[in-house]
């Protein structure tokens, strides 16, 4: 590729394209690039695409290779300095219309959003050349226009997200000036009528699912980080604050009533990104838009669908022993249940919290009151069997809390709640089993339950120690060192023998 810089003419058309078509097409020819040539290689394309450059002889198929070309070399910052600084930021924005009155929604203007928001993911400092050069707003405008392409608002949104992954005077702006908030109700709003009512499959990668996606993502930046940036100023309270955001709770809830949930997990996007958004909004200034009171017969609608999808997600991470599948690598689905599962789990845990009917409803469907009490409480298949399960579970700590926390209030945090008796049979408190179908005690076990049993806490305690959450002693890896598991083994065939 080293060609490129010594091409004599670089305003032909046919040799600049012929070059740049054969680089794009070997991939080998990219991966042996080495830093030196890679940045002799993006200094000349900068400067043949510069305002004055040679790419004013060029058709737009000739600055789109071009452009593709920065973005195959951008995605790897070594050798990118130029690119990444205020003078190659300044091309690229060139080509996009961000410095003009005009909206180009272009496959040249689109190239080079790519290429910017890159290098916005992938070197922090151009955030601030974003900022510098004033291209918010234009951002926003084109964010308004509804005739710009999927693929255009995409990028734009994908942006916005990335210059407010960090607290910064930006987001005020958004908010304060920009009418961001506004924008966001109606691309929302279209999107998920668009998608629900939708029957044609769209061309992958960018879709209207895609956007929603990144619009959403956008969305909870600007509530975490706004709450963050007025609250240390001392300009308002949290109640006051998502007042700002009222009007896109009923959009955002939308996403979990009219959308189907993504297959197999339905805990997906944009079912995910619309529930870390929702755990931004308080529940008792709004319980009218949580739980619509003129639809009585679905006014916990949006509850429903939460627990069917925590039940769903339940059953599927914890299938037997959860910190056994996760230790052993048989997650199938290739997703960090912990991180995954665990908001739902705070969203039903926040409306439970704050509505008694809400509670009760939680309860009816987690912990129903006809459970099997033949054997104890957490072992079985059914849902509340598996939450129980993870309550003690190693490998997911947050999910394990989350559960309990979750539990707790709708036992109306009191754990010496108790559920309606369907027998007379005295219960045991700590299993919930009956005390008649109990497992023999300790001293009644023969010796190959008390191996069993052995074997189970040292396989708890060596997954325990794998954590690095502490540094605990396995007690029967102990016991096997010192010889206490033999000698209480010799005692007891001589007592047998005695």
């Amino acid at each position: 590729m080293s060609s490129y810089a010594l091409i004599e003419n670089r305003s032909n058309i046919k040799i600049v394209s012929s070059v740049l078509t054969s680089f794009l097409s070997n991939s080998s020819e990219i991966a042996s690039l080495d830093v030196s040539k890679k940045s002799e290689l993006i200094s000349a394309l900068l400067s043949d695409l510069d305002e004055n450059g040679v790419q004013l002889k060029w058709s737009d198929d000739v600055r789109l290779l071009a452009l593709q070309t920065l973005k195959t070399l951008g995605r790897n910052v070594k050798g990118c300095e130029l690119l990444f600084s205020d003078k190659g930021f300044l091309i690229l924005l060139s080509h996009t219309s961000l410095l003009s009155n005009d909206i180009a929604d272009t496959p040249v203007a689109q190239e080079a959003l790519t290429c910017i928001a890159n290098a916005l993911l992938l070197d922090e400092s151009t955030r601030d050349l974003f900022e510098k050069h004033n291209c918010i707003s234009k951002v926003c405008h084109g964010l308004k226009d509804d005739k710009i392409s999927i693929k255009s608002q995409f990028l734009y949104s994908r942006i916005l997200f990335l210059v407010t992954i960090k607290a910064s005077p930006t987001i005020k702006q958004l908010i304060d000036d920009l009418e961001i908030i506004d924008i966001l109700h109606n691309t929302i709003n279209n999107l998920v009528k668009g998608i629900s009512s939708s029957t044609i499959v769209e061309p992958l990668p960018i879709t209207r699912v895609t956007l929603l996606n990144e619009q959403l993502k956008f969305l909870f930046n600007l509530m975490h980080y706004y709450s963050k940036i007025v609250l240390e100023e001392g300009q308002g309270k949290n109640q006051e604050l998502s007042s700002k955001f009222e009007k896109l709770l009923p959009v955002i809830i939308k996403v979990i009533t009219e959308l189907p949930p993504p297959s197999p997990l339905p805990l997906g996007p944009p079912h995910s990104h619309a529930i870390h958004a929702l755990l931004n909004f308080p529940v008792a200034p709004y319980k009218s838009i949580w739980f619509p009171p003129e639809q009585k017969s679905q006014q916990f609608a949006l509850l429903d669908k939460f627990l069917e999808i925590l039940k769903t997600m339940v059953l599927i991470a914890v299938d037997g022993d959860p910190d056994i599948i996760i230790e052993n690598g048989q997650n199938k689905y290739g997703v960090n249940f912990d991180e995954v599962v665990t908001p739902l789990v705070a969203l039903i845990r926040k409306l439970a919290e704050e509505d008694e009917l809400a509670r009760t409803i939680a309860r009816s469907r987690l912990l129903p009151d006809d459970v099997d009490r033949s054997k104890p409480l957490e072992k079985g298949d059914n849902l509340s069997a598996r939450l129980i399960r993870l309550m003690t579970s190693v490998m997911l700590p947050n999910l394990k809390d989350g559960a309990s926390e979750l539990l707790y209030v709708i036992c109306d945090q009191d754990a010496s709640s108790k559920q309606k008796a369907h027998s007379d049979k005295p219960i045991n408190p700590i299993t919930g089993q009956y005390l008649e179908d109990e497992a023999p005690s300790l001293s009644d076990m023969t010796d190959e339950e008390k191996e069993r049993e052995a074997e189970r806490l040292f396989v708890l305690f060596e997954r325990l120690k794998k954590t690095g959450v502490m540094n605990v002693v396995n007690p029967v890896e102990e016991a096997i060192k010192s010889g206490k598991i033999n000698d209480t083994i010799d005692d007891e065939k001589k007592e047998e023998s005695d």
